[in-house]
């Protein structure tokens, strides 16, 4: 039981290089649906030196495309960068592709790159966000909506019935609030669990239904990788990993609990932190697996090359099987690849 994150950042000025990135993430995608996959979740950002995916939309129906079962999740959709109609109308298209396997969890953004670049003004952004999920919901319910003072309605509606599933992302309290207010599952990206409290509180003071809230664990890393030997594969993908941590903690400074974020400067204080980026060995992912845990992977983390990275992936697969089955099926991070290559 596992699910994988896919970003996208590469280092390769190349683009066939970066062109093949993309290719695996899908062949990825279909090849672990079958194999204990519960999920694919692609990131959205904005203005990065290494092409973080800024486009997540097209990436969640290319995956939709390539797989028959495996849930989609964008996570998260910066909702104030949009267009609200024209929005509407690509993720109606893309819940008719999927069959309702992709939702959306909302942010509002925080990178003042990102905001600028679309002109978004910073004290606006939770307003815009707000006004925007109410339209999305009127326009798939098939109504006529107000957008800038125009009449505006969608053709297709979307597979799933009012729209596909969106969630809210957040980790203050106004997010829990509005989250609440709005009557949206609420994902907090800290471990502050004071923030259930606001929730429920909006709820109860708007006569809302609460429809609940999840809270990551502390105690759970958020960027896993399986090997036999952890020495080895620290070895080979720690650097790929300080990269990712790296850039969220440039991105995160000031903003204290964020559950995956790491400030460790060097590879070998990341690893020993112990935190958000971990090499388990089998034993250790199957007993996650054992508690019900979701092994959390980020295959291509920091532009791993794909050949590496599809050993990994082989070997947390092999992992979750094993706990899910009782039974042993071998699968070494340094191992040649097999089959999941062809996808």
């Amino acid at each position: 039981m596992f699910f994988m994150r896919f970003s996208m950042r590469s280092g390769a000025a190349d683009a066939s290089e970066r062109a093949d990135s993309y290719r695996t993430a899908l062949e990825m995608c279909a090849w672990a649906e079958t194999r204990g996959c519960v999920a694919g979740v692609v990131s959205q950002h904005h203005a990065v030196d290494d092409g973080y995916l800024p486009s997540p939309v097209p990436m969640a129906a290319a995956i939709a495309a390539r797989t028959d079962t495996l849930a989609v999740n964008v996570a998260a959709l910066l909702l104030a960068l949009y267009e609200p109609v024209k929005l509407a109308e690509d993720l109606a298209v893309v819940d008719l592709i999927s069959r309702g396997r992709v939702s959306y969890v909302i942010g509002i953004g925080y990178r003042e790159e990102e905001l600028a670049l679309f002109g978004v003004d910073r004290r606006r952004r939770a307003q815009l966000v707000e006004e925007r999920i109410g339209i999305l919901r009127r326009l798939w319910s098939g109504e006529t909506a107000e957008v800038d003072g125009r009449s505006a309605k969608v053709t297709p509606l979307p597979f799933t019935p009012g729209g596909p599933m969106l969630a809210y992302g957040g980790g203050t309290e106004a997010a829990a609030r509005r989250a609440a207010r709005l009557g949206m599952f609420f994902l907090a990206e800290t471990h502050d669990s004071s923030l259930e409290a606001a929730y429920m509180d909006e709820a109860a003071h708007r006569g809302v239904e609460p429809v609940g809230c999840f809270f990551a664990a502390g105690d759970v890393p958020s960027t896993v990788f399986v090997a036999e030997d952890p020495d080895r594969a620290w070895a080979e993908v720690g650097e790929y990993m300080l990269a990712d941590a790296t850039s969220y903690a440039r991105w995160n400074r000031g903003r204290s609990g964020t559950a995956s974020v790491s400030f460790a400067p060097t590879v070998a204080e990341l690893r020993a932190e112990h935190g958000a980026y971990q090499v388990l060995t089998p034993a250790e992912a199957a007993s996650y697996v054992g508690r019900g845990i979701s092994l959390a992977l980020q295959p291509l983390v920091g532009g791993l090359p794909p050949d590496t990275a599809w050993r990994y992936l082989e070997a947390a697969a092999s992992a979750s099987a094993t706990s899910a089955t009782g039974s042993s099926r071998g699968g070494d991070g340094g191992a040649s690849v097999g089959s999941g290559e062809q996808g």
